[in-house]
């Protein structure tokens, strides 16, 4: 049984040596995709906010490393919702660092994913503590809290030009596409090969002498690339600038390439929460701890479990009986991990929750809500407006 399993550990390597041998072989390939690829960005670009440069033509790191942030698991239109005002309420690195975490979180409400605004804060903290200002070497700057690989090859070649390989899912779908190649989206060994053919790219654009074409045209057509025509479901092959390049493209194998990544089940999670008005209309909120699901975020109180919450456990968390407990609303919010089935009340009359907090409808809007919490509160408002 031993010998078997290194013979298999064997032929993966020889075949991912070997693939990887294939992608290289031609560099007159490589040349001309780098080329054409630079010469449709630069006259197909979208124009985006974090890619305006300054008077010396050059970006500004710190709206750079905003934009990468923001910019994870979350759409470009909702992105341009909160960039800017993000920029103006934060316009610097040592402006973000000396930020209130609660601050920052309200500004991100609305983008989710809030441990990517936790991340986002400690970096400017450390980044101001350590050097001053974001640094410009991939090595520094996956040194700080919550840069990745990824990030700090997006930073350095966008903004300074540095000849570093970037790979999120939408650069894997285009070079596992370019180059015919069916591996499974996701997984470590596909990441690996990707790793190495972004890096033989950019180095080549680096190399190139041609005025549209440098690491920072290339890294940024290629992620632009993968977001308006290499698409995940409808691939625009007749306009991409790559099609006569493309394997996939040429054997008919773009819908299949990538192989789809396993998925895995979501866990099922319960919530019952309450909407408690006060006589001046105000609601009753309160914090979760800052670890955890959802953590340092705002909610109405409530409960959850592996199991359903019983009414009569959500009456005692409030102070009331359970007469006073009407139920409003239930609907299922999706998250990565979690299946969440939420049942929503609304208290007939104000409880009290220890840690609770009565604002106003105006004040909410200053405070971070969850995505789940927003749609839980304009329930009610969706109801009043009803009767």
């Amino acid at each position: 049984m031993p010998t078997g399993k290194t013979s298999n550990r064997s032929s993966k390597k020889s075949s991912r040596a070997s693939t990887k041998a294939d992608t290289v072989r031609d560099p007159a390939h490589d040349a001309r995709l780098v080329r054409d690829l630079c010469r449709w960005f630069e006259v197909s670009a979208r124009d985006l906010p974090w890619r305006k440069t300054g008077n010396a033509g050059k970006r500004d790191p710190y709206r750079s490393l905003v934009s990468e942030f923001m910019l994870q698991q979350t759409q470009v239109s909702r992105v341009l919702e909160k960039f800017g005002p993000f920029i103006e309420r934060f316009p610097t690195l040592s402006a973000l660092a000396s930020a209130d975490e609660d601050d920052v979180l309200a500004m991100w409400s609305g983008l989710g994913y809030y441990r990517r605004a936790r991340s986002l804060h400690h970096c400017a903290q450390e980044a101001s503590t350590r050097f001053g200002e974001l640094p410009v070497s991939v090595d520094d700057l996956v040194s700080l809290k919550g840069i990745g690989r990824y990030t700090a090859g997006a930073i350095a070649s966008i903004v300074h030009n540095e000849p570093a390989p970037i790979v999120d899912g939408n650069v894997e779908r285009v070079l596992l596409r370019i180059e015919g190649q069916p591996f499974r989206a996701g997984e470590p060994d596909t990441r690996d090969w990707c790793w190495d053919r972004a890096e033989e790219l950019v180095k080549q654009a680096a190399k190139s002498r041609a005025k549209s074409v440098s690491p920072a045209a290339f890294n940024e057509a290629l992620m632009e690339l993968g977001a308006l025509v290499c698409t995940p479901r409808s691939p625009s092959c007749l306009t991409c600038p790559l099609r006569t390049d493309c394997r996939a493209c040429q054997t008919g194998q773009q819908h299949e390439i990538p192989a789809p990544k396993a998925r895995q089940a979501r866990k099922p999670l319960y919530m019952a929460c309450a909407i408690v008005e006060n006589k001046k209309s105000q609601l009753l909120i309160s914090q979760r701890p800052k670890g955890g699901l959802w953590g340092g975020l705002w909610e109405v109180p409530g409960l959850e479990s592996d199991s359903p919450v019983p009414i009569e456990a959500l009456a005692a968390r409030l102070g009331v009986a359970t007469k006073d407990l009407i139920r409003h609303n239930e609907f299922v919010f999706e998250t990565t991990h979690r299946s969440v089935k939420v049942e929503v009340y609304r208290a007939t009359r104000a409880g009290s929750v220890t840690g609770g907090r009565w604002v106003t409808r105006n004040e909410l809007e200053t405070l971070a809500l969850g995505s789940l919490q927003s749609r839980v509160i304009a329930s009610l408002t969706a109801r009043k407006e009803s009767l």
